[in-house]
């Protein structure tokens, strides 16, 4: 799904999963998981990187029981298309690279 990540080790109960072509992290802290993306995804880079991204959600879910929830659209990630997710991402990443470059 992601190919070649990094696992990092924080304690016993903290672990990491980064992967650095689309910048996704997993993190594991306790009974909590956290997926993020950073924003410089546009375009057909959203789309992919956020195919990833709901591909590894559902695993997570699937072997935790843990419901994913995207608070940027303020609802279970399995009720989000991927459509919006992609508008949502590609517009703030747009909107931050007009207001500081890149």
């Amino acid at each position: 799904m992601l190919g070649d990540v990094d696992i990092t080790e924080y304690e016993q109960e903290s672990r990491g999963l980064s992967h650095s072509d689309t910048g996704i992290d997993l993190s594991v802290f306790g009974d909590e998981v956290s997926i993020t993306v950073p924003y410089w995804h546009t375009g057909d880079s959203a789309a992919t990187v956020l195919s990833k991204l709901f591909a590894l959600a559902t695993l997570v879910e699937k072997e935790t029981g843990l419901t994913a929830y995207d608070p940027q659209v303020e609802m279970p990630l399995a009720e989000t298309s991927p459509h919006q997710a992609m508008s949502v991402l590609s517009s703030v990443t747009t909107d931050l690279q007009n207001r500081y470059g890149g």
